[in-house]
């Protein structure tokens, strides 16, 4: 009998299904709490799954994956936050994060694969979990849980109509794009509501 396992993007795409379910709770009850709980799951099985690669530059995972779990694991102190300068500052520690994980892996030489999908998924998360807390307080701001869940729909999306056979590419100006998000998330709780709906709508 064939073992079957299940790899990386099937994860992946499973992943994006339970967030996007966990988005959807929390967005009728006007909550942050189902989201980052799944989120947490999701991220401790797909780290577990995939352990020998998380590990694969060195045993305890190498300074570019701590990094990276480093900004993931701020990330889930978000929503005990009540004063939006407290968010904007995790916001900022984690985005500044998002860069010294690249550097170390470049300088350390310990690039994987995996350390880049990590990084690309603490990323998402970050979008999506943000999104969402702008949204809890500002429900006219419906529109940016679209660009929060973007990710894990062209996931759900690609997966579905390819039949697992899409391969994802990066792209040079994604970066740019998501450097955008990034930033607006971060000004739009750094600055005054009357000035930050239209930070985020731009």
């Amino acid at each position: 009998m064939q073992k079957t396992t299940i790899t990386k993007t099937d994860w992946i795409f499973f992943q994006s299904i339970i967030l996007v379910i966990g988005l959807l709770i929390d967005t009728a009850n006007s909550s942050v709490f189902v989201t980052p709980i799944l989120g947490f799951l999701c991220f401790v099985c797909y780290i577990f799954i995939n352990w020998k690669s998380f590990t694969e530059k060195k045993t305890w995972a190498g300074i570019p994956n701590i990094i990276t779990t480093t900004r993931l694991l701020l990330l889930f102190v978000a929503p005990f936050l009540k004063e939006n300068l407290q968010i904007a500052i995790l916001a900022t520690i984690v985005v500044l994060l998002d860069g010294l994980d690249g550097f170390f892996a470049r300088k350390l030489n310990q690039i994987t694969p995996f350390g880049g999908e990590l990084d690309m998924e603490t990323d998402a998360f970050f979008c999506l979990l943000f999104s969402l807390l702008i949204y809890k307080n500002h429900p006219e701001l419906a529109f940016v849980l679209l660009g929060g869940s973007l990710r894990y729909l062209h996931k759900i999306y690609t997966t579905i109509i390819s039949k697992n056979n899409f391969v994802e590419s990066k792209k040079k100006y994604a970066r740019y794009f998501a450097g955008c998000y990034f930033i607006s998330i971060i000004l739009f709780f750094y600055t005054d509501y009357s000035i930050a709906k239209y930070v985020i709508i731009i």
